[in-house]
């Protein structure tokens, strides 16, 4: 999936103070929307990989997402108390114990869902990707790195050549098959690798970032984010 430059992240930078941003602004359309892309899908497969099939998956979480929203159950989230994703891990986990307690999924607004996921596309993604004896854990975290990933990748900005280019490069093409597929000179490819290689770092950690309560935890999460995708 990554090109194997482990440094593809790049040097350190200086830890934005203003952590859990996406968090504290869940409540904003924008915010929650951010939240929806990185999260739904790792929420799905930790669902269907504790058993439930693709359907059940689907309404549990689109229930949860939709209480986290009319609730304001994120604002509440402690980062005193451990990563972001922990915190997201035992409220799904919650969710679901009252879920099976109430032994009927609750109606709301007439079951007209607010979201709009590809859940079909997400459960052949799991179908391909998730192994029957992983972990829901195991599975969360790798899902979110890859959904990260792909994320950022989407959201890269440039000439289509440079873009070509980067494509190649994260496949492990190199710069004389670049060249000659781009019309670029070697240098300018590099060149156009080296600048995307900034955007896409920046992108990364930007996300991270609104998750991260300080600088450690921000390396840290970074650290298992690549581990995840190699």
């Amino acid at each position: 999936m990554m090109h194997n430059d482990t440094k593809i992240m790049g040097p350190d930078h200086e830890f934005d103070t203003t952590s859990w941003t996406l968090i504290r602004a869940v409540g904003d359309v924008n915010a929650f929307d951010t939240f929806v892309r990185i999260y739904w899908k790792p929420l799905y497969f930790f669902v269907r990989q504790h058993g439930y099939d693709n359907e059940t998956a689907k309404d549990i979480v689109q229930d949860f997402v939709t209480t986290i929203l009319e609730k304001g159950s994120l604002s509440k989230a402690d980062p005193s108390r451990g990563r972001f994703r922990t915190f997201l891990l035992a409220a799904l986990t919650n969710f679901m114990k009252d879920r099976v307690k109430a032994a009927s999924r609750q109606k709301r607004g007439g079951d007209h869902s607010i979201l709009s996921l590809d859940f079909a596309s997400g459960e052949r993604e799991y179908v391909l990707e998730v192994s029957s004896g992983e972990s829901p854990e195991t599975v969360l975290n790798r899902t979110w790195a890859r959904t990260l990933w792909r994320q950022a990748i989407s959201e890269l900005k440039g000439d289509p050549a440079h873009l070509e280019a980067f494509t190649m490069y994260l496949a492990d093409a190199d710069y004389d098959v670049i060249s000659k597929k781009t019309g670029l000179t070697p240098a300018a490819a590099k060149m156009a690798v080296h600048r995307l290689k900034g955007q896409l770092r920046d992108t990364i950690q930007h996300y991270i970032l609104q998750t991260s309560v300080d600088e450690d935890e921000l390396k840290s999460e970074i650290a298992e984010f690549m581990a995840l995708l190699s």
